[in-house]
């Protein structure tokens, strides 16, 4: 089902087919939100970004990895080099997959490059070189000069179409001459193909062993003059003499979304009875080339702006004058840093775009981008963090109807996972076996196009709750019934009937064993399960509470919600541990000792999915939202892996610690991006998209929030970014957000009701604000405090917020210390807040959510604190805020673990 964003009343009918314009690749004036027709943040244009090189990128895989620029549509993966001599363009399409017995190790057969196409132009002696993705656009460009000539390529990927486009222009009548070459890249071994050219088409086709699949490729050339001639033998074009010419590409394979694939056991049988590519790709070829080049860049761009200029980021950055290359390379020493800032976030979404389309196969680890033999761990689907973080830009950068690739995919390879499920429930407990089947779906670790394996110990099965999560989203951020109803709830309905199955009662809790957390050791390298781990309890609590959530809004009764209810509090997501942090293992007590092998740095923190992307941990259980952050300070920096570095700058960020965050981003962009901002996973040149769609993902939460159902423009500004604006976030509820801000302070906030319903929004002072719809009619809100306000919103309709009071933060205490007094009083003492006219403590015993406030209006830092029942609680996080004489508490305040004598 494709889910629609009510249209934003958009711009101007000329900024709907934006085009930059192509005079010596310059960029359009800039135009503020200021300057909008309305006046709203919403309605301006957005910042025009691009990457651009002088060069082109070298003729190798690190080239490829490196320097070429990537574009895609769902139907293929593409990679440009630029070329002049040979311009080199390798195309992926991901169901060309292979596969061995053994398979294992680093490089791994997996997607296979489709194919390495060559336009070879003999131009040696170039000058003024240029080339650029134009990420407003989605369009590629090479410029260069060559004996006199001026000549200009420019590139897309159509969705609309299914197809690649590439025009080739000359400056001088009849001065362009070109031999195209497409090739048939690792033929042998398992992989057979030949090419031909016949009038003014190259076919490409061969068929890869292993899984049978049958693949096509169709190129064909349009010229203007001159003359053309084909090789059969070589399976070339050239064209001799033309004044342009237009390149049609189009791929497929014989691959279909049918659970055929994945419940059919030999390799050779799954596509059994699928048509050959060959119809498709012909037609696919046929109805483009019917249109001229002018209507295929208008439906590519269309599409394309109708999805990318929904957001947009402007940190104040100006176009710096250097190649992107060059950029990237200062970034470490600060040059140009907000742009590559700016630009990093856009092209996350830029590559979702690419890369995730309804009908095509979802973005596995190298995203749609492959041109490899052994690709790096085969191009799978990774369901322990890699998948998850693909669409996390998907729902809080405005994209939702980009999941719908996922949503295909699982319902395809769910009937497989259905009998994993009741194989499970039959191993592991056999007394709540439905023998009939019905026992849910279970979550896979890892999946391709082909294969959904049974369980591995490296990933509990809190990876089905993380999937269904993504469920969630989809429904949560556009608030389609429809989809809930047909799509979404079945999802979390069954996910949750396994997991009721699957868990048993444990100490007086229902826990999941066998349990693992994802790639963590417990003890010694043979052993990673054990009983009740975070990662699984918390996924499980997760798809639970959405399920009977989803069950109240459509009304259902289905037979197991009662037992759902039932369990939910018996699941015990949460335990804190005598650090003060979030368990990752039931037996860890003080940090990182539950065995001698846990990691303590490792890249995975998968105990803190419930802040993030979960909803259980938020602002309204602020003692697990500090433990939360205790848990990221003992994990530390130390981690260069990318997509872990990217995940930290959302869990940041749901602490509302934006300058932390933002050392994050800083890492992530110095150490792990290339050239061509691809995601360096962890050195040598090793591709690795979902650092680029987590990074997306984490920025947006460092400007919009609303896990809690308030939403919650700029939770966790870093200071860094003292002034800009950005236009088009998404919140659950479907509103869709907007801000400007000056000094770290929000000067104009703007909320689009998509649905309608009722807005909780939350910023310091918002209720002493001016608050009007965007036609100047004054709304009515009800306030919670002057930080919190209600409306109830009409479907449509913008609320526009201004004069907001400017609100200094209250500076926190620090260095709490505890001097325990014989258990039946506890001495405190910490370092005063500059800002404080008087202080607050509170108190959160053992596993609470929650503080409760034990005393307010300290004048001094010291305070002794007495209660009959100290003695009770072996656990005790203890906690002090400052109050300003303003009667505002400090959002920060320092925390201490007391722990009983005994327990020391």
């Amino acid at each position: 089902m494709l889910v629609t964003i009510p249209a934003r009343k958009l711009m101007t009918a000329a900024l709907a087919v934006f085009t930059l314009a192509w005079t010596g690749m310059g960029f359009a004036p800039e135009v503020s939100a200021a300057e909008s027709a309305s006046g709203l943040i919403a309605d301006a244009p957005g910042k025009a970004l691009r990457l651009w090189y002088d060069e082109p990128a070298p003729d190798s895989d690190a080239g490829w990895a490196d320097r070429s620029i990537p574009m895609g549509n769902g139907y293929m993966g593409v990679n440009v080099f630029g070329g002049t001599t040979s311009e080199r363009i390798q195309i992926t399409e991901n169901s060309l997959y292979d596969w061995a017995a053994k398979n294992s190790g680093f490089k791994r057969r997996g997607v296979n490059n489709f194919a390495e196409v060559y336009i070879d132009f003999g131009h040696k002696n170039v000058s003024d070189y240029e080339r650029e993705l134009n990420l407003n656009e989605g369009v590629s460009y090479v410029k260069y000069k060559d004996k006199g000539v001026e000549y200009s390529r420019e590139y897309f990927t159509s969705y609309p179409d299914k197809v690649m486009v590439v025009r080739l222009e000359a400056s001088k009548p009849g001065a362009l001459s070109f031999t195209l070459r497409p090739t048939i890249p690792f033929v042998g071994n398992g992989k057979s193909g030949a090419v031909a050219a016949e009038g003014d088409t190259v076919t490409l086709s061969g068929v890869m062993t292993y899984f049978n699949i049958k693949f096509e490729g169709q190129f064909k050339v349009i010229p203007t003059g001159g003359r053309m001639n084909a090789s059969s033998s070589e399976g070339t074009i050239t064209v001799s003499d033309a004044d342009s010419a237009v390149i049609v590409i189009a791929v497929g394979t014989n691959y279909q979304f049918d659970p055929q694939v994945f419940l059919t056991k030999d390799p050779a049988d799954k596509l059994a009875g699928f048509p050959d590519p060959h119809g498709k790709v012909t037609g696919y070829l046929a109805n483009a080339a019917a249109k001229s080049y002018e209507q295929l860049l208008a439906n590519h761009q269309a599409d394309y702006t109708e999805l990318y200029d929904r957001v947009s980021l402007d940190l104040g950055a100006t176009a710096p004058g250097i190649p992107t290359d060059e950029l990237v390379d200062a970034y470490p020493a600060g040059a140009s840093s907000r742009y590559l800032e700016e630009l990093a976030f856009q092209f996350g979404r830029y590559m979702l775009i690419c890369s995730s389309r309804a009908g095509t196969l979802p973005p596995h680890l190298q995203g749609i981008w492959n041109v490899y033999e052994r690709p790096p761990w085969s191009s799978q689907y990774l369901h322990d963090t890699n998948v998850q973080m693909a669409y996390a830009p998907a729902f809080c950068a405005n994209l939702p109807e980009l999941f719908e690739s996922y949503a295909d995919f699982f319902k395809v390879f769910v009937d497989r996972q259905r009998e994993w499920a009741t194989q499970y429930i039959e191993k592991y407990n056999p007394s709540q076996l439905d023998p009939n089947g019905d026992n849910g779906w279970s979550g896979p670790f890892w999946a391709n196009p082909y294969d959904v394996p049974g369980k591995t110990p490296i990933a509990g099965f809190g990876t089905g709750g993380w999937i269904s999560q993504m469920f969630w989203d989809y429904y949560d951020y556009t608030r389609d019934e429809t989809l809930l109803a047909e799509t979404v709830y079945p999802v979390m309905y069954e996910q949750a009937n396994f997991a009721s199955r699957f868990v048993q009662e444990i100490d007086g809790a229902l826990l999941a064993k066998p349990s693992s957390s994802p790639e963590q050791y417990l003890e010694g390298k043979r052993k990673r399960e054990t009983v009740g781990t975070t990662f699984d309890q918390q996924m499980f609590y997760e798809n639970h509470h959405n399920t009977l959530t989803a069950a109240k809004i459509l009304g259902r009764t289905d037979d197991r919600l009662e037992l759902y209810e039932k369990q939910l509090p018996l699941l015990d997501p949460i335990h804190v541990g005598k650090s003060g942090q979030i368990k990752e293992f039931r037996q860890e007590e003080f940090y990182g000792d539950a065995g001698s092998t846990i990691d303590p740095h490792h890249r995975h923190t998968s105990m803190l999915l419930g802040s993030y992307p979960g909803q259980l941990i938020n602002d309204s259980t602020p003692a697990w939202l500090d433990a939360v952050k205790t848990t990221l300070t003992l994990r530390t920096r130390k981690s260069h892996i990318g997509w872990a570095r990217a995940e930290r700058i959302a869990f940041w960020a749901r602490v509302h610690d934006g300058d932390e965050a933002y050392l994050f981003y800083r890492d992530l962009l110095e150490g792990n991006y290339m050239h061509n901002l691809f995601n360096d996973h962890r050195g040598g040149l090793l591709f690795q998209a979902d650092a680029n769609y987590g990074a997306t993902a984490g920025v947006a939460e460092l400007l919009l929030q609303s896990q809690d159902y308030v939403v919650a423009p700029l939770p966790a500004l870093p200071a860094v970014w003292s002034d800009g604006s950005y236009r088009g976030l998404l919140a659950r509820g479907n509103f869709e957000v907007s801000a400007q801000w000056s000094g770290g302070q929000a000067t104009r906030l703007e909320v689009l009701s998509n649905v309608g319903g009722t807005l909780k929004l939350r910023y310091p002072n918002v209720a002493k604000a001016v608050i009007k719809t965007a036609d100047g009619k004054t709304v009515d809100f009800s306030a919670k405090g002057t930080d919190q306000i209600s409306i109830e919103t009409m479907k449509g309709q913008t609320y526009v917020v201004t004069d907001i009071p400017v609100s200094t933060p209250v500076a926190a205490p620090s260095d709490l210390k505890i001097d325990e007094n014989g258990g039946s009083q506890i001495e405190l003492a910490w370092a005063g807040s500059a800002d404080a006219a008087s202080y607050n403590v509170y108190r959160a015993v053992g596993n609470a959510p929650d503080y409760e406030r034990v005393a307010s209006g300290i004048e001094g830092t010291h305070f002794v604190y007495k209660a009959p029942d100290l003695k009770k609680f072996d656990q005790m996080t203890l906690k002090v805020t400052a109050v300003r004489a303003d009667g505002r508490e400090s959002d920060e305040g320092v925390t201490a673990i007391r722990l009983l004598p005994t327990q020391m």
